[in-house]
């Protein structure tokens, strides 16, 4: 069973209240006069580079880069243990079904539940990052409001702000979206590599063989599955 409380992370919440939206709006209204150009540009359909984001919207994503990076450092450290036994637990699946032929489900069945514990602690780590973006983007929403109103009202800019128009808005990384990654050196922290599938280690041969038989009915327990 998972202890949620050892993977509570204590980032800097950006706490997208009233109080937040509020200092958001602010800063877009200050900003507006600096902004004339780079809103007009977008109001006649242009598309922002990345540098020439205002500082404030650079500012929250570097703060949600910070966190989010901080959420995965101390999930793998408090599951350090996990990664141990899942490593070593790893060799002796590859072994049973892969070398000797001779399946073991009793055996699959406790590994599928070390993985299932790092899914689920994985998974909780990209739910918060997630709320991270999701704070950082309301914030970013209302500092673009306030700018455009201004703009608007001072006649720099006529139309209305486009449906969805948010500069700088923050996704997360695909990384994020596989959570077994985790459990494959520094794959978690390597956009562009290939993940499991490319990786010939005995971790990912052993996930494979777990995935593999449980979709086959074969009573291993993973947990939650990798996104």
């Amino acid at each position: 069973m998972i202890n949620k409380g050892r993977i509570n992370v204590r980032v800097r919440r950006l706490k997208a209240g009233r109080l937040s939206s509020a200092r958001a709006r602010f800063h877009g209204r200050r900003d507006a006069a600096g902004l004339r150009e780079f809103l007009a540009d977008a109001a006649a359909g242009g598309t922002p580079a990345d540098e020439s984001l205002p500082p404030y919207i650079l500012g929250l994503r570097v703060q949600v880069g910070r966190s989010s990076a901080r959420l995965r450092s101390r999930t793998f450290a408090a599951h350090r243990a996990l990664h141990i036994r899942i490593h070593a637990e790893s060799v002796r699946v590859v072994t049973q079904y892969t070398v000797r032929g001779e399946p073991a489900p009793a055996a699959l069945a406790r590994y599928g539940q070390m993985v299932g514990e790092w899914r689920s602690a994985a998974s909780v780590c990209r739910q918060q990052a997630q709320q991270l973006a999701d704070e950082a983007n309301q914030l970013m929403a209302c500092y673009w409001d306030a700018a455009w109103t201004r703009t608007q009202r001072d006649g720099h800019v006529s139309e209305p702000r486009p449906t969805g128009w948010l500069p700088g808005q923050i996704t997360l990384d695909r990384t994020w979206a596989r959570l077994d990654d985790g459990l494959l050196s520094d794959r978690w922290y390597a956009p562009e590599r290939g993940g499991r599938d490319a990786d010939p280690s005995a971790v990912a041969q052993a996930l494979h063989i777990l995935d593999h038989q449980a979709a086959r009915g074969g009573g291993a327990t993973s947990g939650a599955r990798r996104g």
